[in-house]
Formats: structure tokens, sequence, C-alpha cells
């Protein structure tokens, strides 16, 4: 994890657990996602009352856009994009719910969801794993494979 001071930092808490908040924009029929808008507007506002009213950020934020289905179409995919807002923390994860349930602090991203998506986003947050070591993986998964 690189700061924007280009230092490495340390992600996850003592235990090394890893933590996200997951936001989907679900895919609407005839309809588009303003991903411009949702760039350049919707998150930065979202991540500014996100620090007004924590007085931290999230680590990063990851976004899955272009997104298509398994046919190799756009409109076989069930969200135009997913985001990911990655925590070292459960309580820092759970700063989002503080400025969600703060109905005042978050009015403001509350109105701009018209300007750039049809339909209400799907939010889950939890605890993240990831798994590095393909060798450690690949170890337990060739002996499962069947044979031809």
């Amino acid at each position: 994890m690189v700061s924007q001071r280009g230092a490495r930092q340390k992600w996850g808490d003592e235990t090394g657990h890893r933590f996200a908040v997951s936001i989907r924009y679900p895919r609407k029929a005839g309809e588009t996602f303003n991903f411009r808008h949702w760039a350049e507007v919707h998150m930065p506002l979202g991540i500014a009352t996100f620090e007004r009213v924590n007085g931290f950020t999230p680590m990063s934020v990851m976004v899955q856009h272009e997104t298509y289905g398994m046919d190799g179409e756009a409109a076989s995919a069930d969200s135009y994009i997913t985001v990911w807002l990655m925590f070292d923390t459960r309580a820092h994860m759970e700063g989002f719910l503080r400025v969600h349930k703060n109905s005042v602090k978050s009015a403001q991203l509350d109105r701009d969801f018209g300007n750039y998506t049809p339909l209400p986003p799907s939010i889950m947050l939890g605890e993240i794993t990831v798994f590095e070591d393909m060798n450690a993986v690949l170890s337990r998964g060739r002996p499962l494979i069947e044979p031809a």
C-alpha cells in the first residue's frame, strides 16, 4: 500500500485483518451510468464528507468499471461498477456508517445519485482476505483436479 507521500504503509490491523466497504451500482436496462461524474464529483465529494465526519479517510478506493458479463457483453453484467473503500481497521470501516446515518451530512451525496446512476447502490461492509501466495494456493488446488 502506497500513501500519497509514496511511503509503504502497513495495511491491516495488528492481526493482519483488512476491511472494506463494497458499493455495487446495479445495471438498469436501457439506462446508463456516468462514470466520469462518479469519478470527478461523487467519489471526491464522498471522501471529503467521510473525512469531515470522521477525521480520516479510507486508505484507498478501488473501482472495477467498464464491466461485462461472461459473454463479453456489457448488458449481461448485473452492475455498472463495483467500488471498494479499503480500511486498515474495522473501526475505520464503520466510519462509513457514521456518514450515512447522519442525514444532514449525507444529504448532498444523496442528492447527487440521480446525476450519474439510475438506481441506488447495494452496499456491504466486511473483512477481506487476500490470497497473495499463489504457490500455496496451487499446492492445495492441484491435487484436487480430477484426472482427465
